[in-house]
């Protein structure tokens, strides 16, 4: 089996022209995603919800069965939790409605 390599590097400089100038873009945070709608800001913010609902669900105190412990805290740490699900689901209901 032999391979053969592409040696033609013609379109070398049109293509690092193009990766600067979408570098350039993120950088300064103009790229959007869903057709322009929702910038990457948008996205961040989600992002950081889902990593902040991990992080408490994770700290949730439950017993081995998974069920959780019968004292105030831990109900209103579950609260909480319900809370922010609802806050993230609600961020990426708006996701999804700036699309269209």
């Amino acid at each position: 089996m032999s391979h053969s390599f592409n040696n033609d590097y013609s379109h070398t400089p049109e293509k690092e022209k193009s990766l600067q100038k979408v570098q350039l873009e993120f950088n300064a945070g103009e790229m959007q995603a869903f057709r322009g709608s929702c910038s990457f800001q948008k996205l961040e913010k989600v992002r950081n919800l889902q990593e902040a609902l991990a992080v408490k669900h994770l700290k949730l105190d439950v017993n081995k069965s998974g069920a959780l412990h019968e004292d105030p805290n831990s109900l209103e740490k579950f609260k909480e939790l319900m809370g922010d699900l609802d806050k993230l689901s609600s961020e990426i209901k708006g996701l999804h409605k700036s699309k269209g």
